[in-house]
């Protein structure tokens, strides 16, 4: 596990998300729905793969994906939406 780092956020993808992505990297976000009063699990597509009601449950869906995703050799990272816009690592794995 890796220690919390922040990221600026932009439209539905951090900046470390868009870096890792050239790397070979992948990354589920976890973002928080203001308008369905959720935290949804979101993957680099922007597709919604899950959502929660409380973030610690979204974020356990999260590792859960990601750790299915490194198993078929993915390096994975999950980052968590903070109130001011901003990503912190939640995750990581290489």
């Amino acid at each position: 596990m890796a220690t919390a780092t922040e990221t600026k956020k932009t439209p539905k993808r951090s900046v470390a998300a868009d870096s890792a992505k050239g790397s070979g990297d992948q990354a589920y976000h976890v973002d928080h729905n203001k308008a369905l009063d959720r935290w949804d699990v979101v993957d680099d597509e922007g597709r919604v793969v899950g959502h929660a009601h409380h973030v610690s449950e979204a974020i356990d869906l999260a590792v859960r994906e990601a750790q299915h995703a490194h198993g078929r050799g993915h390096d994975i990272m999950v980052c968590v939406e903070q109130p001011d816009g901003t990503y912190k690592l939640a995750w990581s794995v290489r």
